[in-house]
């Protein structure tokens, strides 16, 4: 199962999927009239939704199967992070529908899970929320698995394919990043511009970090290929054209670095998080703030591993994988062993 950004292209896969699941599932009042259920009306929907992700309010994500490794992965559902607030609230509902031939499987629990790190860390959110109409009970049980509680009852929503004027009840959920809390009971927010103090005392500055307290933070994350030849690691720090890091006090939390020409491209090369540190939102200011000067380049790009969360977490900051850019590209690499 992975996740990827919803696409217009999407728009027969999801009309296809909610007609034949209209008899269950959940939406607000249908904004598309009559048209909900078809290309074109999901085409308007996707439009819509893309604009408020381009805008910062939502994150709009298509669930795939991946059936057959040399296959791209079949659509079976959504999940989205809804009305995404900045400023002091930090704060996003998450919506998710599966096709029900695809429910019991975990498909949804292993996506929400991987929204919810994407929430978090990504986006440095510190609360989601989430509605279940009275009686989803599934529904309700895969909330909790991932960690929400149930806290009241939620504004009626409106829900298909039911007699009688159409809203149902709807049982509230919420889960608080606990070791956001944890780390700032204030529940400040860490500002986005780099350099700038945050309230738990996280500073994101352009600096090369002294080479002991590097190398140790290399061996947290497990990234043996550099900690197993320290010459070639400090090498490549000195070599690259920016390095940011991530400090608590003096204590070194995370890194990332670029390379560039300064003039078409600049290469991410590295980004990690002391794995205390992770879901704090550190590793998305430590790719804002690595790639700010480079904003105005034609290409940004890296090279990551295959984990589905990852996808998630480059694409909420606006990163592509090649093969999704209109028209579409090919990334080829060649790595030593």
């Amino acid at each position: 199962m992975s996740l990827r950004l919803l696409r217009l292209e999407d728009a027969s896969a999801l009309a296809d999927l909610e007609d034949r699941n209209r008899s269950y599932l959940l939406t607000g009042a249908p904004a598309h009239g009559d048209d909900w259920a078809t290309r074109a009306g999901q085409r308007a929907a996707i439009a819509q939704l893309l604009a408020q992700y381009d805008a910062g309010t939502c994150l709009p994500m298509a669930i795939l199967l991946d059936d057959r490794l040399s296959e791209p992965g079949r659509i079976v559902g959504r999940i989205t992070l809804n009305q995404i607030l900045r400023g002091p609230a930090q704060w996003a509902s998450v919506g998710y529908w599966i096709d029900e031939g695809e429910s019991g499987r975990g498909v949804v629990t292993h996506a929400l899970r991987q929204i919810i790190d994407v929430a978090f860390q990504g986006l440095g959110l510190h609360r989601l929320e989430a509605s279940v109409v009275v009686g989803n009970d599934r529904s309700a049980s895969v909330l909790r698995a991932c960690g929400f509680q149930e806290c009241g009852f939620a504004p009626r929503m409106l829900r298909l394919g039911i007699a009688g004027d159409g809203w149902a009840d709807c049982r509230l959920f919420q889960l608080v990043d606990m070791r956001e809390e944890a780390d700032d009971p204030r529940g400040e927010v860490r500002p986005a511009d780099p350099g700038a103090p945050d309230p738990a005392g996280v500073q994101i500055r352009a600096e090369v970090p002294a080479f002991e307290e590097t190398l140790a933070l290399y061996d947290a994350v497990g990234w043996d290929a550099y900690t197993e030849d320290p010459q070639t690691l400090g090498r490549a720090l000195a070599g690259s054209t920016r390095v940011v890091t991530a400090r608590q006090g003096e204590r070194l939390l995370g890194i990332a670095r670029v390379l560039s020409d300064g003039a078409s491209i600049a290469y991410l090369q590295d980004v990690l998080v002391d794995p205390g540190s992770r879901h704090r939102g550190i590793g998305a200011d430590l790719v804002r703030a690595a790639l700010a000067p480079f904003a105005h380049l034609r290409q940004q790009v890296l090279l990551t591993d295959a984990d589905a969360s990852q996808r998630a977490f480059y694409e909420s900051l606006g990163l592509r994988e090649a093969h999704d850019h209109d028209p579409p590209l090919r990334a080829f690499v060649h790595l030593r062993r």
